[in-house]
This record gives C-alpha cells, sequence and structure tokens, in this order.
C-alpha cells in the first residue's frame, strides 16, 4: 500500500518522539530481565528451582492488583509524568534487589519481583498506548515490531548476560565477584533509565474522564468480560494471554533442563533462553511483512502449532543426548521463537489500534490483567510439573499441548471473523 509524504513526514516526525521512550524502555526491559534471570539461576544452583513459580507468581501479581489504576493514569494524565514515576520506582527496586543479591536474602530479592512487576504494570498502558497516538493506524504493526526488536534485544542482553555475569571472577573477594557485578550492573542501568526518561517529550493526554477504578482488579475482571462484545479483540487477548503463559512456562523449563538435567554452565543455560528470544525478534519481523491491523487473524492456529512443534523436538533432542546437542537445542528453541514472535506482534497491533482513543489504556490494562493473570498460573503450573516430572518430560508436554491449541485458534479465528463480517454487512445495510 502506497502512503502520501504528509503521512511519511508524519511517520519521521513520531520516530524522533519514540526514541527516548524507546530507549527508557530497552533499558528498563534489559535491568528487568537481567535481575530476574541472574535470580532465577541462582536459585535452581541452590536447589530452589520451584522459588521461579514463586518468583513468577510475585512478578504477575501487581497486574492483577493495579492493572486498572494503570489505565486509568495513562488515560488521564501525561504520558511522560506516568513514566518518569514508573523509573523512579524502578530505582528503588533495583535497590532492595541489590541488597537481596548481595546478602542471598530471598525475602528482598523476591520484593524487588514485586516491584519490577509494579513498576512494569504502571509502565506498558503508558507506553503502548503512545503508539497509536504518535503513529498513523498503517505503521503501527511496523511501529511494534521496530519496539519488538528493540526490546527483544535488551531481553536477550539481560538473560545473556546475566549468566555470564554470574560466572565472572575477576578478583578474589569474599561474595562471589559475579554477584557483586550483578548488584552493580541492576544499580548502574536503572538510573541511566532515569535519565532518558527525562528527555521524552510531552504528549497531550486523550481527554478521557472516567472516574477512578476504586474497585481495581473487579473493574480489570469488568473490562475484560466485556471484550466479549467484540470477539475479535476478545480473541487477540486471549492469544494475547495464551503467549505469555505458552512463553513464560517454556523460559523457567528452559532454565531448569539446562542446569539441572542437562548439567551446563548458568551462561550456556542463559543461551537457550537467549535463542529462543532470537527466534522472537526475527518472527517480529516476519510478521510486519505479512501482517497488518486489518489482516492479522490468520497467522494465528500455523504460528501456534509451530511453537509447540519445535518445543516438542527440543524435548526429544535433551532426552536423545545426541552429538552436537546444544547447538541443536538453539536451533529448536529459535523455530519456535520465530512462530512466537509472528504469533504475538499482530495481536499487540490489534489491541492497541482497535480501542477508541480515550480508552486505549483501559482496554491495554485489561490485556495485561489477562495476560499476567496467564504468567500467574503459568508459575503455579511449573511448580507442580517440577517438583513431579523431568524438565525435558515437561517440555515434551507443552510442546504438544501447544500443538493442539493451534486447532482452537483455528476456531476462534473462524467465528470471530463471521461476527465481524455479519457487523460489517448490517452497518452497510443502514
Amino acid at each position: 500500500m502506497e502512503q502520501n509524504s504528509d503521512e511519511m513526514t508524519g511517520v519521521r516526525a513520531a520516530r524522533g518522539k519514540f526514541i527516548a521512550m524507546a530507549a527508557t524502555y530497552f533499558l528498563g526491559v534489559f535491568n528487568d530481565n537481567f535481575f530476574k534471570q541472574a535470580a532465577l539461576l541462582l536459585a535452581v544452583v541452590a536447589g530452589l528451582s520451584g522459588l521461579q513459580g514463586t518468583a513468577t507468581a510475585l512478578f504477575s501479581l501487581p497486574f492483577i492488583l493495579f492493572s486498572a489504576y494503570a489505565g486509568w493514569l495513562a488515560d488521564r494524565y501525561s504520558k511522560r509524568q506516568v513514566i518518569i514515576g514508573v523509573k523512579i520506582l524502578e530505582v528503588v527496586a533495583m535497590v532492595l534487589g541489590a541488597y537481596g543479591i548481595y546478602t542471598m536474602d530471598w525475602t528482598w530479592i523476591l520484593s524487588m519481583v514485586f516491584l519490577m512487576g509494579m513498576q512494569s504494570t504502571f509502565f506498558g498502558p503508558a507506553l503502548n498506548g503512545s503508539i497509536p497516538e504518535l503513529y498513523p493506524s498503517w505503521y503501527v504493526t511496523k511501529a511494534n515490531a521496530l519496539l519488538k526488536l528493540v526490546t527483544t534485544v535488551a531481553i536477550l542482553l539481560g538473560m545473556a548476560t546475566a549468566g555470564i555475569a554470574l560466572d565472572q571472577n575477576w578478583i578474589a573477594t569474599e561474595i562471589p565477584f559475579g554477584r557483586l557485578l550483578v548488584c552493580g550492573v541492576v544499580l548502574v542501568v536503572s538510573l541511566l533509565g532515569l535519565f532518558a526518561a527525562s528527555g521524552i517529550q510531552k504528549m497531550s493526554c486523550s481527554g478521557s474522564h472516567s472516574p477512578f477504578p476504586w474497585s481495581g482488579p473487579f473493574v480489570s475482571l469488568k473490562d475484560s468480560i466485556n471484550l466479549r462484545h467484540d470477539p475479535l479483540l476478545l480473541l487477540a487477548v486471549m492469544g494475547d494471554t495464551f503467549f505469555y503463559f505458552f512463553s513464560l512456562l517454556a523460559v523457567m523449563l528452559i532454565n531448569t533442563l539446562g542446569i539441572t538435567e542437562l548439567e551446563m554452565s548458568k551462561s550456556e543455560t542463559s543461551l537457550l533462553a537467549v535463542s529462543l528470544m532470537v527466534g522472537v525478534c526475527i518472527g517480529a519481523l516476519v510478521a510486519a511483512k505479512i501482517t497488518n491491523p486489518r489482516r492479522w487473524s490468520h497467522v494465528l492456529g500455523p504460528a501456534c502449532f509451530g511453537m509447540g512443534v519445535c518445543l516438542f523436538g527440543t524435548a526429544e533432542i535433551a532426552r536423545m543426548g545426541v552429538s552436537y546437542q546444544w547447538l541443536f537445542l538453539l536451533i529448536t528453541l529459535m523455530g519456535a521463537g520465530v512462530f512466537g514472535g509472528v504469533f504475538l506482534i499482530p495481536l499487540t497491533s490489534f489491541i492497541q489500534v482497535r480501542p477508541k482513543p480515550d480508552q486505549k489504556g483501559k482496554v491495554i490494562a485489561a490485556a495485561n490483567f489477562c495476560a499476567f493473570s496467564g504468567m500467574l498460573i503459568a508459575g503455579k503450573v511449573f511448580t507442580f510439573f517440577d517438583a513431579n516430572f523431568s524438565p525435558s518430560s515437561n517440555i515434551l508436554f507443552l510442546g504438544g499441548a501447544g500443538a493442539g491449541c493451534a486447532f482452537l485458534f483455528y476456531i476462534g479465528t473462524t467465528i470471530a471473523a463471521k461476527h465481524e463480517n455479519t457487523q460489517n454487512q448490517e452497518i452497510g445495510h443502514v
């Protein structure tokens, strides 16, 4: 589709305004994943792999409790003000987390994980709600793909360098040097993120006059239920929820697979998870080419099936003990990530574009509420399966379940599309 010169000029102007916000997001995502991966690896090494499920639940809980407030703030006030407040909270969280890593006190570490989830809760609607405000609707999918590229690089660096940092031993110290390095990194990056946030340009408010959602999670639950009036939007939110449940469970299983079952180093195990995210990055770029906010649901079934098959292959390779096993694991996990990126990006774009301007924060907050409810459940599911089955068996089951869910998405896509066509025909007759 050809775009006129005025639209392209607007896109270029929007890119300039979005750079500071993207940089802020990059640093925050890096810090979240760097700290979380370091904490999870330390838990597995200490024989406390079950803490992965606890940490996941604590990270997800703020999205369930506070998403309604986050959406209200993003619709009511300047997104710049919201983001700067969130970055101050991140600095506080990282101070607590660094102290926890230094002392290996899991109470402080888990407290930091909860605060990290809280700041992400309030950051998401402000950032995601700004994309359709800055860009024309035809460019939103491309903007999301580019943002996913940036954030995936941040996730990759965070997850990869966490294991590498923990393995470092530059000088002899009473406390392992790797832990001290992790403490220093999270503090410095949080301060850089606050500095980057100060460069975000002020944007006008959307003009929402919605009352304050005093009942919090009950408002989010009500908003989520109300999505049933828009089947395509409901399908997108359900797909988004499934993706985060599925991908988080996969990452936790990869950590236990590498360290406990395959006896890999922390660095090698982190790189397994990194290969998954590299695939997501590639898949995001593919999604930008083959989908847009008007045509996207056709990829859900095939992409879901691809994720499941690749994870099934990962489990089989881990169980067989073949030559070049680590290399083959990297390839299959990257394949799962590619299909995951194709699955996720059109969902994200549609959730941003579909709502009315003064309801974007509310809808994105409801989507976050659903997605992180799925992640909370993923933490509980992981705790159960980790205690009863081997990591490779769990990944085998997850892959099979993913391939089976592809059929459900095919049915859901068909039903939602028929409803949309019927509505369009009724509007046309009127």
